[in-house]
């Protein structure tokens, strides 16, 4: 099977570390069976910080982008819910996650992970 990588860049918006993120990955049973999530430093990434720890994705050809947006959405919502459970402070309620899909010109991808307030 052929693989693609994809890199995942999450806006500090959402509040969520990518070592978050990459255990809710690897622990989620449907998530683990297309990819292992795992860190990595990538230059020229950037939410605010030139210089970004990225989570890596290595997913086979066949699986599509709407079933990755679908997981990392979920991923996302899920640990923003328990954050909101642990804290007296609620973190803010988000409506939808917003992925953007960054080309570069190596041919590697990025997807950009934002809150989406509309």
């Amino acid at each position: 099977m052929d693989y693609k990588t994809y890199q995942i860049a999450l806006s500090p918006d959402l509040d969520i570390s990518l070592e978050e993120f990459a255990n809710a990955w690897n622990e989620n049973d449907v998530a683990r069976t297309i990819a292992e999530a795992q860190l990595s430093e990538a230059k020229g990434v950037q939410f605010l910080d030139p210089m970004l720890v990225t989570v890596i994705l290595s997913v086979g050809t066949g699986v599509t982008s709407n079933l990755l947006t679908d997981i990392i959405e979920g991923i996302v919502q899920q640990l923003r819910n328990k954050k909101g459970a642990q804290s007296s402070t609620s973190t803010t309620p988000h409506k939808h996650t917003h992925i953007e899909y960054v080309k570069l010109p190596d041919d590697s991808e990025i997807l950009m992970v934002d809150k989406d307030e509309s």
